[in-house]
């Protein structure tokens, strides 16, 4: 779950950065967060094929954000909708990792 953080990270900074008016910031950390979370969805990917307990749901939502953020930061005249978009995809990321956490440790 700690590696699932970072990308999350990024994501809220990112729009926190956008809410202030620093479109600028937001723009950067959207292209710092190009490569992490591809990282993520990549490990998703590898833990799902190597059966380590993957989830096709969270590779599939991992990979989904990755279009997002690609596409947010290539062009930024889609701005906030697309932020928005990623960030809502984050929590549900989280909520799913936080439910595999909890399952786990029963």
């Amino acid at each position: 779950m700690s590696r699932q953080l970072a990308p999350v990270l990024v994501l809220v900074a990112a729009g926190l950065a956008d809410a202030a008016g620093r479109h600028e910031l937001a723009s950067y950390l959207l292209l710092a967060a190009v490569p992490v979370i591809a990282a993520v969805a990549l490990a998703s990917y590898g833990d799902l094929v190597a059966g380590e307990g993957g989830s096709v749901g969270q590779t599939a939502l991992w990979t989904i954000g990755l279009v997002f953020v690609t596409t947010t930061a290539a062009l930024p005249s889609l701005g906030s909708a697309a932020l928005a978009a990623c960030l809502t995809l984050a929590g549900v990321q989280v909520a799913l990792a936080a439910s595999a956490e909890l399952k786990s440790s029963k």
